[in-house]
């Protein structure tokens, strides 16, 4: 609630004064639109910037390596600090950052209670992207990198701390004073707390990975077997259980699919822990035949591939991303198969690289691919998706360059032959649906928040805080119109209606309302689906 000193009402009006008053002593009578507000801006912040990691460090580094293998016929061609900068600017820098923002995002929403520490979670979002880049920088930069290097790893750690803080601090909307917490009983809270705990560990393995290197290694390259061990916690451990987690709020929602089976998290959660524990001790063919069964599990009890039980929700999207959502899955099943078999076939060079491509982009990236464009402008307070058009384009040409990458990887890795010519198409391709991608919700944040309500709806009952807080333009249009108060007033009382403030400063009723409904008619929505 907006408060001023007495000492600084004295030049106000007797209106803004007296609202100043009743907003002390009593309890508003609409939800403040401020902290919404504000958490838009900091997922919008945290979704810029794991764009910016998929295209450049991510995915142009990764075309610019594949090229090189592809010219030279040899996986040798490109550094192997170079390959591992491309596969943590896509892990963390693009996958990792995006689900840290949105859950702090809805998180929050969905357990009751407020996000008020916005200083923290703007924390979060600057160490893990300075521990992100810098960890990419030392890949591809090796001068001087031991500590940073080390940095980098803290920073990730330090972040993901407070992002935890973040999601359990807070208090509930509907008192003042803190609720105990109730033990989760959907899987997917289950599938949340297992997978940020993998984060933990995962991130704590790379510290101590990256700390082994800057006391004796010449460079900063991961140890091939600790690497792996730190992918399979980060992918089996993290990335996909949580992307199951969201699945179930999502993609069940959007597809209309049934409930989940909720009774299947404690098995899911254990076979997790045991993936987990297999990683760190390396035993990867077990890992991976437990990643099989748990991805096996995971389908079933998500229903992914079951008939819709409603109709799914198509307005303002690409009407066939339901399909893609359950071709994600479909390249989920090919990732676990095709890496339990590099396990079984070691000869075999190729699989494992193919394994992991088909989780990371087969599965994952076509998954925020068709969720992404349908929830992230709603929580980007209320935007509308910009093209419909390009969202198709970016799933179509992924999955296209992901079928020749995963296909092409493990013939030329194992075999050679015509295939080496295939993975450069693969890589631009890729690139292609990445940039693609990357515009679309570029120009999505770009428009103007669109007002959901026609020009008719502008009233002088409504209070001047909601019109300045929810939409900032408003300001400078009603300061020029003649409220001569709002340019000087340090607190806004959340209790003065327009008509009041109108009043206060003499300005005309008729110019106010004529300037905030032209303001209106020029943010209404593209598309159908007013509310």
């Amino acid at each position: 609630m907006s408060n001023s000193n007495t000492s600084g009402q004295d030049h106000l009006p007797e209106q803004w004064k007296t609202a100043l008053e009743r907003d002390r002593s009593q309890a508003a009578l609409y939800a403040d639109p401020a902290p919404e507000r504000r958490a838009g801006r900091m997922l919008a912040a945290f979704v810029l910037t794991g764009l910016c990691f998929l295209a450049l460090p991510g995915t142009l580094l990764g075309v610019w390596n594949l090229i090189s293998i592809a010219q030279q016929h040899s996986t040798s061609a490109a550094s192997v600090s170079w390959i591992q900068a491309h596969g943590q600017a896509q892990l963390f820098g693009w996958v990792g950052t995006f689900i840290l923002g949105i859950s702090m995002y809805v998180l929050p929403k969905i357990q009751k209670r407020s996000l008020k520490t916005f200083g923290t979670a703007w924390a979060v979002w600057a160490l893990w992207t300075v521990g992100v880049a810098g960890r990419w920088w030392v890949g591809v930069s090796p001068h001087g990198w031991r500590v940073p290097l080390v940095l980098s790893g803290l920073l990730e750690l330090a972040a993901f701390v407070l992002a935890i803080y973040v999601l359990v601090s807070g208090k509930s909307e509907s008192s003042k004073e803190k609720t105990p917490r109730r033990k989760p009983s959907d899987l997917g809270s289950w599938l949340g707390i297992f997978g940020f705990a993998s984060l933990g560990l995962a991130l704590l393995v790379n510290l101590k990975i990256t700390w082994s290197l800057a006391e004796s290694a010449p460079l900063p390259v991961y140890p091939p077997v600790a690497d792996r061990s730190f992918l399979l916690i980060a992918l089996w451990g993290f990335t996909v259980p949580v992307a199951w987690g969201y699945s179930t709020r999502f993609v069940t929602v959007f597809l209309g699919l049934e409930q989940p089976v909720h009774r299947a998290a404690l098995g899911l959660c254990a076979a997790i822990t045991a993936t987990v524990v297999c990683a760190l001790a390396r035993q990867f063919l077990l890992a991976d035949l437990l990643a099989l069964i748990l991805t096996g599990v995971a389908i079933w009890a998500l229903r992914v591939f079951r008939p819709s039980a409603r109709p799914p929700k198509l307005l303002a999207v690409y009407r066939r991303y339901p399909a893609f959502v359950r071709i994600a899955y479909g390249w989920l099943v090919v990732g676990a198969i095709v890496g339990l078999t590099a396990d079984i076939l070691p000869t075999q060079t190729g699989l494992g690289g193919a394994s992991r491509h088909a989780v990371t982009v087969g599965f994952l990236a076509t998954l925020i691919f068709a969720i992404g464009p349908r929830i992230l402008p709603a929580f980007l307070n209320g935007r509308q998706l910009y093209s419909s058009r390009l969202m198709a384009a970016s799933l179509w040409v992924l999955n296209f360059g992901c079928l020749l990458r995963v296909s092409s990887e493990a013939i030329a890795y194992s075999m050679g032959g015509r295939a080496w010519a295939v993975l450069p198409v693969s890589a631009l391709l890729e690139l292609t649906a990445v940039v693609v991608f990357v515009v679309n919700l570029g120009m999505t944040l770009k428009q103007p928040m669109p007002a959901w309500f026609g020009p008719e709806g502008v009233n002088a009952k409504l209070p001047l805080y909601w019109y300045v807080t929810s939409f900032p333009k408003t300001r400078p249009i009603l300061i020029h119109s003649g409220l001569k108060t709002l340019a000087r007033a340090k607190a806004l009382p959340r209790s003065l209606s327009l008509g009041d403030a109108m009043a206060a400063d003499g300005a005309s009723v008729e110019r106010v309302l004529a300037e905030l409904r032209a303001f209106f008619s020029r943010i209404q929505p593209r598309r159908a689906g007013r509310v």
